[in-house]
C-alpha cells in the first residue's frame, strides 16, 4: 500500500535543512517515495492522512536504553550511582522473570511510541523477551544482552549472546539488529573485553558499552590499569567494531587518539547524567574531532521518562552551561542528535525525510498552546515540545499510533499487567 501524510509543515532534516510549508510525505513498502510541497506528488495513494496544523519530522532513535527498567521507575531516586545500582537495582533485577521483562519492555514501547521514538538500542538480559516485545510493538531495536565479565569466567554468557544474535538477526521484518554488550570496564576486565571484541568481529556484530560514565569509573580504571576507560577499551580491540559508547561524559582530550577512526560514536544521556551528578558530555571536543554523537535516555529507572523531547532540552541547556555560550549549541543540533545523529552511530540510514529513506516518521500537533506562535518551528519543538504533542508515529511504514491511539497492541492491558507484576519486586 502507498500512504501519504499532508501537513502544515514537513521538516526533512536533510543536510540542507529543507522545510516544506505546507508539505507532504508519501511512502510505500516501508520506504519514503516522495517528499515535498503539498502539490508535489499527485500520484494516487491508498490512504491519505491530513494534519493541517501538524509538523511531520523524522522519528527519534533512542541510542541507549534499558527498556524493561520502566518497572523500577521512581525507585530510590536521588541516590548516588553505585549505591543506587548495588543496593536498590541489582537486588531487584535478580528477581525478574522473562515475562516481567517482556511486560516492562512493552510498557517502554508504549511510552516511546507515544513520545515519537521509532527505534532504540537496548542492553539488558532475557533478551528473547525484549526482542519479542520489539517484534510485537512494531518498533526497531538494536538489542544486546548485558555481559558481566566477572560473572562469566568460561564465556558461557558471551556464547549465549552470539546465539541470541543468530536467532534474531533480520527478524521482525528486519527491525531487529542484535549486538554484543559488555557492560562496562569495571565489570568486564580487559581479557574479557578482548574476547567480546573478537566475537563481534567474527560474527559481524556491533558493540554497545557503558564508558567514561562517572568520576569514580575514571578514577578506579586509571588507578588499576594506568589507562583511562576509553584508552583501555581501545587497547582491547573493542573499537575495531562498530561501537556505541553510552554516556562518555568523562572522555578527555587525551582520549582522542584512541577514538581516531572509531566506527560508531557516543550516545549522550544528559538527563540521567545530570540527575546522577555524573557529568556533562564534552560535545564540542568530540564534534571537533569528528566523533559522531547521538542521544538516548538511559533506562527509566534513572531518567524517569523515555521522552526524547526532554533529552533534547537537557542536552541543549547543559551544553550552553558547560561552554558558557548560548549560541554554542543550537536547537537544530539537539534535533539532529536525536534523529540523524543516533542513526549514524548505529549505522542506520534513518533520521531524515528524503526519498529512499526508511519511513520512520512522526507528526507533532502544532495546535498546542505551548507551541504557539511559530517564530521558529525548530526552537519550538526542542525548547517547548513534549512527548504528548506527538499524534502519529510511523515505523517502517506501519502506523503504530494514529490520532494519539496506539494501534499495534493493547496499551491498557500492558499497564494492568505491569501493575500486577511489580508486587513481587517490593521488599
Amino acid at each position: 500500500m502507498r500512504y501519504r501524510i499532508t501537513a502544515g509543515t514537513v521538516m526533512t532534516l536533510d543536510p540542507a535543512g529543507t522545510i516544506h510549508r505546507p508539505g507532504q510525505v508519501s511512502w510505500e513498502n516501508g520506504t519514503i517515495v516522495s517528499v515535498g510541497t503539498a502539490e508535489s506528488d499527485r500520484r494516487p495513494v491508498d490512504q491519505t492522512i491530513h494534519v493541517p496544523a501538524g509538523v511531520v519530522m523524522p522519528g527519534f532513535y533512542n541510542g541507549h536504553n534499558h527498556a524493561a527498567m520502566t518497572l523500577f521507575r521512581g525507585l530510590a531516586d536521588d541516590s548516588p550511582l553505585f549505591e543506587w545500582l548495588q543496593q536498590h537495582i541489582w537486588p531487584r533485577e535478580a528477581r525478574l522473570t522473562a515475562d516481567d521483562i517482556y511486560a516492562g519492555t512493552m510498557l517502554a514501547a508504549a511510552e516511546m511510541i507515544r513520545s515519537g521514538t521509532v527505534g532504540f538500542a537496548d542492553m539488558y538480559f532475557e533478551m528473547d523477551a525484549v526482542a519479542q516485545a520489539v517484534a510485537d510493538s512494531g518498533l526497531r531495536g538494536w538489542l544486546a544482552r548485558g555481559l558481566i565479565g566477572t560473572q562469566d569466567p568460561d564465556g558461557e554468557k558471551l556464547a549465549e549472546s552470539v546465539e541470541f544474535a543468530r536467532r534474531w538477526a533480520d527478524q521482525a521484518d528486519g527491525r531487529i539488529v542484535p549486538m554484543l554488550a559488555p557492560h562496562a570496564p569495571y565489570t568486564c576486565p580487559p581479557p574479557y573485553l578482548a574476547q567480546v571484541a573478537e566475537a563481534a568481529r567474527k560474527h559481524n556484530l556491533g558493540i554497545h558499552i557503558h564508558l567514561a560514565e562517572s568520576h569514580q569509573e575514571l578514577a578506579d580504571i586509571t588507578r588499576q590499569y594506568g589507562r583511562t576507560p576509553i584508552e583501555l577499551a581501545s587497547d582491547t580491540g573493542i573499537f575495531r567494531n562498530r561501537t556505541l559508547i553510552a554516556h562518555g561524559v568523562h572522555i578527555l582530550e587525551s582520549d582522542l587518539p584512541a577514538l581516531a577512526g572509531l566506527v560508531g560514536g557516543v550516545i549522550a544521556c544528559p538527563v540521567s547524567n545530570a540527575k546522577l551528578a555524573s557529568g556533562i558530555l564534552p560535545y564540542r571536543l568530540l564534534r571537533d574531532a569528528g566523533v559522531p554523537i547521538g542521544l538516548g535516555t538511559d533506562g527509566a529507572a534513572s531518567t524517569n521518562t523515555l521522552d526524547m523531547f526532554q533529552e533534547m532540552k537537557a542536552m541543549a541547556w547543559l551544553q550552553k552551561l558547560r561552554d558558557g555560550q548560548p549560541d554554542g549549541f543550537r536547537a537544530v543540533d539537539a534535533l539532529r542528535a536525536a534523529t540523524r545523529g543516533t542513526a549514524a552511530v548505529l549505522g542506520f540510514p534513518g533520521g531524515e525525510l528524503t526519498t529512499g529513506s526508511p519511513a520512520d516518521l512522526i507528526v507533532v500537533d502544532g495546535r498546542q498552546a505551548h507551541l504557539m506562535p511559530e517564530w521558529d518551528v525548530t526552537a519550538n519543538l526542542v525548547y517547548a515540545g513534549v512527548g504528548s504533542d506527538v499524534v502519529y508515529t510511523v515505523v517502517a511504514g506501519r502506523i503504530l499510533m494514529a490520532e494519539g491511539i496506539i494501534q499495534s497492541f493493547d496499551e491498557q492491558a500492558i499497564m494492568r499487567d505491569v501493575v500486577s507484576r511489580v508486587a513481587h519486586l517490593t521488599d
